[in-house]
């Protein structure tokens, strides 16, 4: 039988599965109403907006989870100072941005809101996970995710242009907000409180980690924007579908790392150290079978799905898939260790790591892009990736968290079963079922997923 963490993630790999099913088929109808250069437009817009949304996250939803799990403050206080410390800060920020110059200076401005919405709701993702109850937010999703594809495909249908799939974008992210903040007073009842002190508290607690996520954003933003500023639109929107492919796969590592972070605040408050050990060697094997399938699908499968998804203009993009495959294995290896850093409280001492990762990722990211496009951007972001995976191991290992070997032989295993799975001489889509259904029973077989037992 499954442990409560165990039950969660599955609860919430499978809302993602089916968030994801519904993305990729509101990918399908805008690529195909917009082509290359609108989508490209479409791209630049989303990453840019992006960008702020993450920096002005300031850490919160890492000091959520982990402040829920440690119960220095009682949570509806916690909670009620956190929504007005939330509030406050990301509408000055939004504020100070909205009149940023650019060519898609219109779209920017009418889809902020939706951001700033998305950015009120990753904050409260926390009760969810500190409560394992992961269905309320999965449920909330999936309905805000249902009336984006609705939306998107009426949009695309009456063929109403970029501004009109803005529109339901931000729609889409009111109603799932809505949703997460009525489920989340359910769970923890709370309401706008501001208390100084508190604010100080968790001002204390995440400004390391702000300081370390706008560093990160050269990183993983920057190749987006430099590309778009540098090359044709036309480019950006290729690069773009194969990144949007692999880009909804990026929730896997902070589902799982949303969830292991309060249980490792609690062990580290408890001093136990071998459940904490345990903890880290599970969350870590699991995103690296995860990371090992995605690279396996992308270098096989990756042009067919690239082409049935957006259609044969962007075939381009699923050569793309090759080194951003393997870049999003990385980035699930650099999730884990991540969170784990910062569950450590280590988050000040890793500020000089990520400084040296953003002047190396922007160093690389002028070379290579202006000279080869697409490729240069990933291939520049395959290489940061590794750079950042490689150094907080290191880290870690002076900390005492080191990864187990021991079930490495068994995910090689479970990939080979994949692999053999997506070459199997099959239509694509009953190829994909028919290896993900191997891929999945023998996960199942040789207990990949963590059982009560070690969680």
């Amino acid at each position: 039988m499954l442990s409560p963490l165990g039950h969660n993630t599955l609860i919430q790999l499978i809302g993602k599965l089916l968030a994801t099913l519904a993305g990729l088929v509101v990918v399908a109808f805008m690529t195909r109403s917009l082509g290359p250069t609108g989508f490209g437009h479409y791209t630049t817009i989303i990453v840019f907006l992006q960008t702020f949304a993450i920096l002005i996250d300031f850490g919160l939803t890492m000091t959520a989870g982990r402040s829920l799990g440690e119960h220095k403050i009682p949570s509806h206080i916690f909670l009620s100072n956190l929504l007005s410390f939330r509030v406050i800060t990301a509408a000055m920020t939004f504020a100070l941005f909205l009149p940023y110059p650019g060519i898609v200076k219109l779209g920017i401005t009418a889809t902020s809101l939706a951001f700033f919405l998305a950015s009120l709701t990753q904050s409260f993702q926390a009760v969810f996970q500190a409560s394992l109850k992961s269905g309320y937010l999965v449920a909330a999703d999936l309905a805000g995710k249902l009336l984006l594809l609705v939306g998107t495909i009426l949009v695309a249908q009456l063929n109403l242009g970029l501004m009109a799939f803005l529109a339901v974008y931000t729609f889409s992210s009111a109603a799932i907000a809505g949703g997460t903040l009525f489920y989340a007073r359910k769970l923890m009842p709370f309401k706008w409180e501001l208390d100084l002190l508190v604010w100080k508290t968790i001002w204390l607690a995440t400004w390391p980690i702000a300081i370390t996520i706008g560093l990160n954003l050269i990183y993983l933003k920057a190749d987006t924007l430099i590309l778009a500023a540098t090359w044709p639109a036309h480019d950006v929107g290729l690069y773009g579908v194969a990144y949007k492919v692999l880009e909804v796969l990026l929730a896997v590592p902070a589902i799982i790392g949303g969830l292991v972070l309060p249980l490792a605040a609690r062990y580290l408050a408890l001093a136990d150290k071998t459940s904490l050990k345990q903890l880290f060697n599970d969350s870590f094997d699991t995103l690296l079978a995860a990371g090992a399938a995605i690279i396996a699908g992308g270098i096989i499968v990756g042009t067919p799905i690239i082409i049935l998804l957006a259609g044969g203009d962007f075939a381009v993009a699923g050569q793309l898939l090759m080194p951003l495959s393997l870049a999003t294995a990385l980035i699930f290896i650099g999730n884990v260790t991540g969170y784990f850093i910062f569950a450590l409280g280590k988050q000040r001492q890793i500020i000089p790591l990520y400084i040296m990762v953003a002047i190396t990722a922007l160093i690389l990211y002028f070379i290579l892009i202006p000279r080869y496009s697409y490729w240069g951007a990933a291939w520049g972001t395959v290489t940061v990736e590794a750079l950042m995976a490689v150094v907080s191991l290191i880290l870690l290992k002076r900390w005492g968290l080191v990864p187990s070997v021991a079930r490495w032989p068994k995910i090689l295993l479970a990939t080979a079963i994949l692999i053999i799975g997506l070459l199997l001489p099959l239509p694509l889509i009953l190829k994909i079922l028919v290896a993900g259904l191997m891929y999945g029973v023998t996960v199942w077989y040789l207990k990949l997923i963590p059982l009560q037992k070690s969680l």
